[in-house]
């Protein structure tokens, strides 16, 4: 049983920020509740309907929290994020925040309605509440129109915000378990923190803006153009955290593969269009090249796959100032297996021999030494060198000062049935 509350694993105001942040992008209104379904922040965006005449009057207040308790139950129920109909006729979502499969708390939004109301019953309710019938009739006329597709979209994306707190609770969760092991690691979260509330701002805008697109004329390349870009920034908010969580479970002995099928093609691409925008300020070519005799499907952990691409493909951005940054995939068979081979080139500053080799035997290694680099565990080489020897694989370097490096991943991944070019 969990003993710990959801405030006591992320503060109160960075909940609150996040929270405004959606509120103000969406129009909708927001909250956080603890388990109890009770609030753990203030209100965002909440409708004069709902603020200034349900929830102050006594019996309407009562019936709101009844409301946000039964979101919190639903999800609690399911692990789900769940729609549902509050006591007054609006529509509002509930999407749970976990720790260890157990509900802490549950990301609350809504307030709006899928059409007409119902004076009559809005009437029997604004006596029953003892607020004015005809202020509270004209109250929930103003409240937005959406249809009801389109906020189980909205309701679905922000599950995915739900779920980046839940990863970030349990990191917590293993700081106060794990005090000594993780401390360390755990520091790096006020930058994400910083980052996530930001890049979850930009997120929630461009989602909303293609949503209330209605243009019917739009092409399938173009939608999943769109869709690929939002994907892309939406796995960014929780790769920070990800990471850490990752890391620490790998310090604890617990580094558990999840193999699936899944398209190197895929998430090649969308590695590359996230980290676009950070070759584009230095001016540096950003690509990537598939041989046709990769298979399409391969199956493996796509999760570690992709790991590997991204902090990869940022460090050779990171110390290349002109030139190019390119990642090249390439297969060979062996016996039953594939080897998918992983190239990452850029015309970078270079390493050193003597360092270089210190770098081959630090990623080759992790999982099997106690020793730390804190350097390179920003640097993303100690989970790198986590994913590659959790899959049986190998990692090889070259490096010429002024030239540029090389990486070379090596994986064993099976070719699934019907998945040849």
């Amino acid at each position: 049983m969990i003993s710990f509350l959801l405030s006591d694993l992320i503060p109160a105001d960075t909940l609150q920020e996040l929270q405004d942040a959606f509120s103000e992008y969406t129009g909708l209104a927001a909250l956080i509740t603890d388990a109890n379904g009770m609030p753990v922040t203030v209100g965002s965006g909440f409708a004069r309907f709902c603020m200034d005449l349900n929830r102050k009057s006594k019996k309407g207040c009562k019936k709101c929290e009844l409301s946000d308790r039964q979101g919190t139950i639903l999800t609690l129920q399911n692990g789900k994020p769940a729609v549902y109909r509050c006591h007054a006729g609006l529509l509002d979502f509930a999407a749970p925040i976990l720790l260890n499969g157990e509900c802490i708390g549950a990301f609350l939004g809504g307030q709006v309605r899928t059409g007409e109301i119902d004076e009559g019953l809005l009437w029997e309710k604004a006596v029953e509440y003892g607020i004015d019938p005809d202020e509270y009739i004209e109250a929930a006329r103003a409240t937005h129109i959406v249809e009801l597709q389109s906020f189980e979209k909205t309701a679905a994306f922000f599950s995915r915000i739900a779920g980046v707190l839940s990863k970030l609770a349990y990191q917590r969760y293993l700081v106060f378990q794990q005090n000594q092991n993780v401390e360390n690691t755990a520091r790096t979260q006020s930058e994400f923190l910083t980052q996530f509330a930001a890049e979850m701002q930009q997120s929630v805008k461009e989602l909303f803006l293609y949503l209330s697109n209605d243009d019917k004329e739009k092409k399938t390349e173009h939608i999943q153009k769109n869709v690929d870009m939002l994907l892309a920034r939406t796995m960014k908010l929780g790769s920070i955290v990800e990471d850490s969580v990752d890391y620490v479970n790998a310090l604890n002995g617990v580094f558990e593969l999840n193999e699936s099928v899944y398209e190197i093609r895929r998430i090649a691409e969308l590695k590359v269009s996230e980290l676009l925008a950070k070759a584009d300020e230095k001016n540096l070519l950003l690509d990537f090249n598939v041989d046709p005799k990769v298979p399409m499907l391969l199956m493996g952990d796509q999760g570690r796959i992709s790991t590997i691409i991204q902090k990869l493909l940022e460090n050779s951005i990171r110390y290349t100032e002109e030139g190019s940054v390119r990642l090249i995939i390439e297969a060979e068979p062996l016996s039953y297996s594939t080897i998918l081979i992983l190239r990452f080139i850029d015309t970078g500053v270079g390493i050193e021999e003597s360092q270089a080799e210190h770098i081959r035997t630090y990623m080759s290694s992790r999982g099997f030494s106690d020793s730390r680099d804190e350097e390179f565990e920003l640097l993303g080489f100690s989970l790198v060198g986590y994913c590659v020897n959790a899959m049986s694989g190998t990692i090889a370097l070259k490096s010429r000062l002024g030239i540029g490096t090389e990486f070379t991943i090596r994986i064993p991944q099976l070719m699934v049935e019907g998945g040849e070019l």
